[in-house]
């Protein structure tokens, strides 16, 4: 299995002051990670011989999906669980679980699996409990973070995009395709820790008391309105989440109809 999988931390160049906090998380929670490592960015590499990382250069950049798809070009691996560069572990790492991820994704020949259920399964395999399935058209079961078929996800990449736009119309483009899952244990503890370019004060005072790791960027932190606006964001996002995905669709389609005109 591990000649088939990988994990790939998706950055680039001008996110690169994240890198040494997020690896040394990286190998004090996951030391024992038995998959190859890569790191894709622009033009920068970073060597981390603790943990073998493999840094993956796209050139400089052109967009976000463009820059995505030259990178997995060059990654061997059939199966891949992206990682986004701002997602600090907060505790240790379950291994079994990864590879459990991974077995049920050759076993089922699934295409994306979310790490977490952040959006609600149509349903949950009974003979298990610890996977749930997304019907066709079901709004954002296209996340980046997460893991992947590679050549399923290099047909939903369009160049041009950036990673909003992505699990938007991907999500839409995914509608054509089965194999969409979720695990329902959250796959590991964790910090989001850029928001909008500033390191976010959750992230800022939880590291400040406990490591320590983010005194080398030179990024500023979010004010506190800022905070509270992403926070009553992040409140309305959960709030519409939790409306049926049929209903939010077929509401959003009847207001479409309505704002056509001839």
């Amino acid at each position: 299995m591990k000649d088939k999988c990988a994990i790939l931390v998706l950055s680039c160049d001008k996110y690169s002051d994240l890198w040494d906090p997020f690896f040394y998380l990286f190998n004090k929670y996951w030391s024992g990670c038995p998959f190859k490592i890569y790191l894709g960015s622009n033009t920068v590499s970073h060597n981390n011989r603790s943990l073998r990382v493999k840094t993956v250069l796209s050139g400089e950049g052109v967009d976000w999906s463009t820059d995505l798809l030259r990178i997995l070009s060059q990654i061997k691996e059939e199966y891949l669980f992206i990682w986004l560069e701002d997602f600090f572990l907060a505790d240790y790492v379950q291994t079994q679980n990864f590879y459990t991820c991974f077995e049920f994704m050759i076993d089922r020949k699934a295409n994306h699996i979310h790490f977490s259920p952040f959006i609600s399964p149509d349903g949950v395999f009974l003979e298990n409990n610890i996977f749930g399935y997304y019907e066709k058209g079901v709004p954002y079961r296209v996340i980046i973070e997460g893991f992947w078929k590679k050549s399923h996800l290099e047909k939903l990449l369009i160049p041009g995009e950036n990673p909003w736009n992505f699990e938007i119309m991907g999500s839409y483009r995914s509608s054509y395709f089965d194999g969409y899952y979720t695990y329902m244990i959250p796959l590991f503890t964790f910090l989001r820790v850029v928001e909008k370019g500033k390191i976010s004060r959750e992230a800022f005072s939880y590291f400040s008391q406990n490591e320590n790791i983010l005194c080398s960027s030179s990024r500023s932190v979010q004010t506190r309105s800022e905070f509270l606006l992403s926070k009553m964001s992040a409140l309305i996002f959960t709030l519409v989440l939790s409306i049926p995905w049929k209903k939010r669709v077929a509401f959003m389609n009847f207001f479409r109809r309505l704002a056509i005109s001839y």
